[in-house]
């Protein structure tokens, strides 16, 4: 009996989600967006059916994380867009690949960036910029030295 029902549980399943799946590969369409997404949305409703599905789809969650934010957060997420689209597109490119690596590291190693992170952050500003004239001034020998010396450290949690 139980060697019967896993296979019809997992048909259930799949019959139950491929509707799901395949919506999500035919896109969204504009008139199932909620009135909210539409009016966020505006500017793209001329040439929406000619979006790939996957940004239509990202488009819609984001006019869903813009309906719940405050007006401070709108602002300053505008803001943040304003600089995004105000860099170089190589600089952009830049961006989106260590968002990329950063995305393929383990949770450990994202941990360890983001620790790294807020301690630089709260660092003064003179010690960032000796820092980071430290770090100008090196060769490329010695900065892979850095690199490779910060890789084979052991963390924190690894000593003992």
């Amino acid at each position: 009996m139980k060697a019967r029902t896993l296979p019809r549980l997992t048909l259930i399943a799949m019959l139950l989600t491929a509707p799901l799946a395949m919506a999500d590969d035919a896109g969204v369409t504009w008139n199932d967006l909620s009135e909210d997404q539409q009016r966020v949305l505006q500017s793209f409703a001329e040439n929406w059916d000619q979006l790939a599905p996957e940004r239509q789809a990202r488009l819609s969650r984001g006019a869903d994380r813009w309906a719940g934010m405050s007006p401070e957060q709108r602002r300053d997420a505008q803001g943040r867009f304003r600089q995004w689209r105000d860099l170089p597109a190589d600089r952009q490119d830049q961006i989106r690949e260590r968002y990329r690596q950063f995305r393929d590291m383990s949770p450990a190693e994202q941990k360890r960036v983001r620790d790294n992170f807020r301690r630089y952050q709260r660092m003064s500003i003179e010690r960032r910029q000796q820092l980071r004239d430290r770090f100008r001034d090196m060769t490329p020998e010695q900065r892979k030295r850095l690199r490779d010396r910060a890789t084979d450290r052991p963390r924190p949690s690894q000593r003992r």
